[in-house]
């Protein structure tokens, strides 16, 4: 071979020519020069010509593996197109596989011959990594659109529906019920990442926790709900929302609950009207008596509980009441008043547990302070018809008033000197956080929401953190 074709050969070669186009232009260029050496140094055209053609083809398409090309940048490399193909065949099929429906690759690839060392040509199973992480493959799914974001996707429609029929009656339901979503949810069919869909299980927990990522805990000898919501930071509410038919006071040890901080993506709302005959606690009407002693107290006239005739819709969201309406009413009996005698008293927030705190409720004591059902009961349940008013037993500053786990509605007051109490179950909260209160301010109403059976208030008297009985402050 000539010199100067040995030359020129060397010459394409390391031009970097890797596709047709880039090949066509060189053509053009070295005719043009193979040409003039032809006439220069007497040889023909046409062994000019054949001599260019072979080197062109070797410069142009000397690669020793093919490249997977995605929006021109090359996502994977392969030993040749072939095995590129069957690459991505084969991760199409494994995921058919996973998934139980067919799947197809949702990008637009090329390939494209190129030169790399023999070592960096991957093995097959590094080949498929690459492909699965840089490319996208879809399926035909049943998505759970929730207001009209797609949220869980399953193989098929018939998988959807029986979740969505699951989620219906995951929380206990009582007689009269109507059963429904707070959101607009519905099923579709849309071409999803082969990723996202999932199997029911998955779907039920990612429904329930907002995760398919669930912390779980399994019951040791002694737990209490309660004991679990301080050592995870995560409240009653969301407990019994992931755990659906929990019964917070009959737990088993060993038992597996979930555990998630985060809201559930669908609200299960069950509604009903229930008409029930209910005692009316007998307010309490204080007179002060100068010859009483400050923390004295003397029975003027016993008070004598009524009675009413009402009707309720009842609202629960994920198993917990959320909102009761009276509908109607009717009183079957009046309350009588108790009237008391007691001296004057003042506000003392002490450490010591000295304070004197106004009864927030007209209702007695309907469960007391201290073990009830293998738990502690932190505070005192007063009866209290739903709807009366709560009023603040001291005045001070309000701390919180919102939505509080097992709480319900709640508000808690800051007094000075440590103490703090806590209003629960409210149907209604009419203060806010910050706001200045004084003593016997309503500051919200009586109901039922969180965990509880039935109308009341839940209130305790905190100092320091650390819970005491109400019946020592309450005069």
């Amino acid at each position: 071979m000539p010199q100067w074709f040995q030359g020129q050969r060397r010459l394409a070669g390391s031009t970097g020519i890797k596709n047709y186009g880039q090949a066509k232009k060189k053509f053009t260029e070295l005719f043009h020069w193979y040409k003039g050496q032809a006439l220069k140094r007497q040889i023909g055209i046409g062994a000019a010509l054949y001599f260019f053609v072979a080197i062109l083809a070797y410069a142009a398409f000397h690669g020793n593996a093919c490249a997977v090309i995605l929006d021109r940048q090359v996502v994977a490399v392969a030993a040749s197109e072939k095995d590129a193909r069957s690459a991505l065949k084969e991760l199409a099929d494994i995921k058919s596989g996973q998934t139980g429906i067919p799947v197809v690759l949702a990008d637009k690839v090329s390939f494209e011959d190129i030169r790399v060392k023999p070592e960096d040509i991957p093995d097959k199973d590094v080949l498929l990594g690459r492909l699965d992480g840089a490319l996208t493959f879809k399926a035909k799914a049943a998505a759970i659109m929730v207001d009209g974001q797609e949220k869980v996707a399953l193989k098929d429609k018939g998988d959807a529906e029986k979740l969505l029929d699951w989620l219906r009656t995951a929380f206990p339901l009582q007689q009269g019920e109507q059963v429904g979503f707070k959101e607009k949810v519905e099923v579709a069919s849309l071409p999803v990442d082969a990723k996202d869909i999932v199997d029911l299980e998955t779907a039920r927990q990612t429904l329930l926790c907002g995760s398919n990522r669930v912390q779980q805990y399994t019951i040791k000898d002694g737990d209490t709900l309660w004991d679990i919501e301080r050592a995870t930071n995560i409240d009653l509410g969301r407990m019994l929302t992931a755990n659906p038919g929990l019964d917070p006071d009959y737990l088993s040890i060993g038992q597996v609950l979930n555990l998630s901080k985060d809201a559930p993506i669908i609200t299960v709302v069950a509604t009903r009207e229930v008409t029930v005959d209910e005692e009316v606690p007998y307010p309490v009407e204080a007179k002060i008596d100068d010859s009483l002693l400050i923390g004295e107290k003397r029975v003027i006239r016993d008070g004598e509980n009524g009675e009413r005739n009402i009707t309720y819709r009842i609202v629960r969201e994920n198993g917990l009441e959320t909102d009761r309406e009276v509908l109607a009413e009717r009183v079957i009996r009046e309350a009588v008043p108790a009237i008391i005698a007691k001296g004057s008293y003042t506000m003392l927030a002490s450490r010591g547990g000295s304070g004197r705190l106004d009864w927030p409720c007209w209702g007695g004591v309907v469960s007391n302070y201290g073990m009830r059902d293998g738990r502690m009961h932190e505070g005192v349940d007063l009866g209290a018809n739903y709807g009366s008013p709560i009023t603040a037993a001291a005045g001070g500053k309000v701390i919180s008033a919102g939505w509080e786990g097992g709480y319900g509605k709640l508000v808690r007051i800051s007094h000075g000197g440590g103490m703090v109490t806590y209003y629960a179950h409210l149907s209604t909260i009419l203060v806010d956080v910050g706001q200045y209160v004084d003593r016997g301010e309503v500051i919200g109403k009586a109901g039922a929401t969180g965990y509880a059976t039935g109308p009341h208030l839940h209130f305790e008297v905190r100092i320091d953190g650390e819970p005491r009985n109400p019946l020592n402050y309450l005069q």
